[in-house]
């Protein structure tokens, strides 16, 4: 009696059998680094940084590389920025861009966009000294965000910046002066964003005040919920009482967002003409009214 015939496999099934393997291979190269970096096996910055580096090619989500880099920007019980920034920044992900981010902490962040960025130099600029985070695509300045000439300096050495993240002191009055001075080194298009604007709503700390009382205009988000006002400066009827450095500001701002713990501002040419007179002349009888 003859035995049956092996089976034979067809090139395209060997083929694909052959893709398989390699790409459970490749994960698991991937994978094991990370488990490490969980783990708590991967110690130095220069071994996270390698990692940072293998996973930059992935199609990752930038909030599972915060998370996996431990960064509080995407962790429970503190933010949960991830899906924002991961539909703000995919646009940009393998663009040759600048990004700065103020206040580095344990440069977790900072490997965070390094793995989602490529192709990005990446500055991160604290007040202490954080050599130590100096790697590769990664540099670091030391910066303190309350002088405005330190945040010139910083800002035309390394400027001009696709996207920048004050992640520093959470200080009201130094989140203001850091955006109004480094507003002009964003790149047309570019995205200026400030964490923890929580502390606008704690009187007593960080320059936060009451959400009722009249000061709340000096805090952070009283500051934006103002600027938000002028990004349709072109309406104004009045030039009254209009303040000058918000409205030059507003005439390059096409977009402020406000967020949980998050404001969001869109760089971009806003000179959109009013169409109050074109209304006007087609109803008299709307303007007569107003």
């Amino acid at each position: 009696m003859s035995l049956p015939s092996p089976p034979v496999e067809s090139s395209s099934a060997i083929a694909g059998r052959g893709i398989r393997e390699t790409i459970r291979g490749l994960m698991s190269l991937v994978l094991q680094p990370i488990r490490s970096i969980r783990g708590g096996r991967l110690t130095t910055y220069t071994d996270r940084y390698r990692v940072a580096c293998l996973l930059s090619w992935l199609p990752c989500n930038l909030g599972w590389l915060l998370r996996t880099f431990g960064s509080d920007k995407q962790r429970a019980e503190e933010h949960a920025y991830g899906p924002t920034y991961h539909a703000l920044f995919r646009g940009f992900r393998y663009k040759r861009i600048k990004l700065m981010e103020i206040g580095v902490l344990d440069g977790a962040s900072l490997l965070a966009w390094r793995a989602f960025f490529p192709r990005a130099r990446i500055v991160g600029c604290d007040i202490e000294p954080k050599d130590r985070f100096a790697i590769g695509r990664i540099q670091t300045r030391v910066m303190d965000q309350s002088s405005a000439a330190e945040l010139a300096k910083v800002g035309s050495e390394e400027g001009p910046f696709d996207i920048i993240i004050d992640d520093g002191s959470h200080l009201s009055s130094h989140q203001i002066i850091s955006f109004y001075d480094l507003f002009e080194r964003i790149t047309p298009n570019g995205i200026y964003i400030i964490e923890d604007v929580q502390t606008s709503f704690w009187p007593g700390h960080f320059g936060g005040k009451n959400i009722n009382s009249p000061a709340f205009q000096q805090t952070c988000v009283g500051e934006f919920l103002e600027l938000a006002k002028y990004v349709n400066y072109s309406e104004f009827r009045s030039a009254d009482q209009v303040d000058q450095r918000r409205l030059e500001c507003a005439k390059r701002i096409t977009r402020i967002a406000f967020e949980h713990n998050l404001i969001v501002i869109h760089r971009g040419d806003n000179n959109m003409p009013s169409n109050y007179e074109r209304q006007a002349r087609a109803n008299n009888y709307w303007k007569d009214r107003q």
